[in-house]
């Protein structure tokens, strides 16, 4: 199988390559893929036309993403946008990685896929943007929100 790994060099990206070293992994780096140039994200999809597409990246820097908001939405919400986008036209799964900050924290116990969504930052609303926008896509795609890694 090939599975394209965005955010290859990161911390679950790094955890992945290695795990799935049996399967023909296509590592790239934010050096090899700018996720902010969605040109080029479409381009790479389309030359290595993978089987399976787990897109690890993201703009993580939460206090810099209320200066950057603009990077922000287009690491967090168009790059995967553009994934699923491909996925569904390769009609292959997508695996996204999100994050608990899409809730605001208030809450008691843990959080589970149905309770609402109330981020109190521009990180928390670019990733909900993008999970939002991939569900919108539709296709087979997996979206995981980690709270800590």
């Amino acid at each position: 199988m090939k599975i394209l790994i965005t955010g290859a060099n990161g911390q679950v990206g790094t955890a992945l390559v290695k795990t799935l070293h049996d399967h023909n992994v296509i590592p790239l780096t934010k050096e090899e893929c700018d996720l902010k140039n969605i040109n080029q994200i479409k381009y790479i999809m389309d030359q290595h036309k993978p089987d399976l597409i787990i897109n690890s990246a993201a703009y993580t820097n939460v206090d810099q993403a209320e200066k950057e908001k603009d990077t922000a939405f287009l690491i967090n919400y168009n790059a995967p946008k553009v994934m699923a986008e491909k996925a569904l036209e390769l009609k292959i799964p997508f695996i996204h990685f999100s994050t608990d900050y899409v809730f605001d924290g208030m809450r008691k116990r843990s959080y589970v896929e149905t309770d609402h969504t109330n981020p109190l930052s521009i990180y928390g609303q670019s990733k909900l943007a993008g999970e939002k926008a991939i569900q919108e896509i539709g296709g087979q795609f997996y979206i995981f929100r980690t709270s800590w890694v």
